[in-house]
């Protein structure tokens, strides 16, 4: 069988790149979390913002 040019035969992995590697995929699956919660919480229905804006009366400039 023929390896791949990357990997020799006895050679030893990065373990400092694997652990990288690992925080970098854990890093970005909290921040997606994150923001998925946040979007969820923004648009709710029983969030309190969103019923306010919902019935709240447009921004008018005050007369002059």
């Amino acid at each position: 069988m023929h390896e791949s040019p990357g990997r020799h035969p006895g050679k030893h992995h990065d373990p400092v790149g694997a652990a990288l590697s690992i925080a970098w995929a854990l890093g970005h699956a909290i921040v997606i979390a994150l923001l998925g919660v946040t979007v969820h919480d923004q648009v709710h229905p029983d969030h309190p913002g969103a019923e306010r804006a919902a019935t709240a009366a447009p921004d008018r400039e005050s007369p002059a």
